[in-house]
């Protein structure tokens, strides 16, 4: 039996192999991470028939490689960083960290064979893991815009923010798109007001809103130096922001479609739905990794705010979400008689 050890890198990769007594057969080969890169890997292990292949789970830059060698039909154990560098000082090998001698600690680490590797996410729960992730950062970019507009429109229209109950509502976003000036509002003439309700849905919520808009603007106490380009600015705000908001919608009819073919009862627990539960879901990946619901989490015990309180209820969903996932059957809720 041969041991091949790979340390991962972005571009580059690292190769050793060892045979069963521990002696190097050869170390240190170095293949770019593409398809000649592990090509040319393959040609270097060709005669090497009973093979075994580690591999650091090191960011995402490894997940192309163990595709290209599983369906080249190799024994692939992927191994969490902590273990090697565990293993590195269990044998005494010198702490320098160099491509080589990582790539020769992984080879002897699953020549030992005491490993436990890291439980790899099936292909749905992957691709939901990484739809939840990227919805999560839609979001955040869209508070990002919001808190942009706040800050031009607490510049050009400081007033306007009060009118509206949610100055990102439908109609506060139509009226903001066809912002011109605050001097424009003061004196709104009947064809403007034609023109502004044009392209509005709401016309008789968005009429009574710009009569306020209207005498807020005659004592308007905004900036006019420069005004124009933060017009400019406040426009292309909100348009981001609709056209992101859109994707989001799409995102979450695409993230509710992969949680009905999982068919998880994550989503009878109270509290829980569509979104936080795919995201929940997608991120412990296989229930069966964690013994005991205490695995989600480090206790933490001294010193504590009231956070202690948020983690006391963490702990209590911890433990509901851990029982209906191993038992795979929906939430209960118990009546007292």
């Amino acid at each position: 039996m041969f041991y091949l050890g790979i340390d991962i890198g972005k571009n580059n990769h690292v190769a050793s192999l060892i045979d069963d007594k521990g002696k190097p057969v050869f170390k240190a080969f170095s293949f770019t991470n593409s398809t000649v890169g592990a090509n040319s890997l393959l040609d270097k292990i060709s005669n090497f028939k009973e093979l075994e292949i580690g591999m650091e789970a090191t960011g995402h830059y490894w997940l192309a490689l163990y595709s290209f060698l599983i369906e080249h039909n190799f024994v692939i154990h992927v191994i969490n960083p902590i273990q090697t560098d565990g293993w590195r000082n269990a044998t005494q090998i010198r702490k320098h960290k160099t491509d080589a001698i990582d790539s020769m600690i992984i080879a002897d680490f699953i020549r030992y064979g005491d490993l436990k590797e890291t439980q790899l996410a099936s292909e749905e729960i992957l691709e939901l893991r990484d739809l939840t992730r990227f919805r999560n950062y839609q979001v955040s970019s869209i508070s990002d815009l919001k808190r942009k507009t706040i800050c031009i429109l607490d510049q050009v229209f400081p007033e306007y923010e009060s009118i509206f109950s949610d100055v990102f509502g439908k109609t506060s976003k139509e009226i903001l798109l066809t912002f011109d000036s605050v001097s424009d509002f003061a004196d709104i003439s009947t064809d403007k007001l034609e023109k502004i309700l044009e392209n509005i849905t709401l016309k008789g919520f968005a009429k009574k809103k710009l009569k306020v808009i209207s005498e807020a603007a005659k004592t308007s106490f905004g900036i006019t130096y420069g005004l124009q380009s933060l017009i400019f600015q406040l426009r292309q705000l909100i348009a981001q922001i609709n056209f992101i908001e859109q994707q989001v919608k799409q995102l979450e009819k695409k993230i509710s479609a992969l949680l009905k073919t999982l068919n998880s009862p994550i989503t009878t627990i109270p509290g829980i739905g569509e979104i936080n539960g795919a995201t929940i879901l997608s991120e412990i990946g296989d229930i069966r990794r964690f013994d005991n619901p205490k695995n989600y989490q480090k206790k933490l015990s001294e010193g504590k705010h009231h956070l202690t309180c948020v983690g006391a209820v963490a702990r209590k969903l911890c433990y509901t979400i851990h029982a209906i996932l191993t038992k795979n059957s929906p939430y209960e809720i118990q009546l007292n008689t």
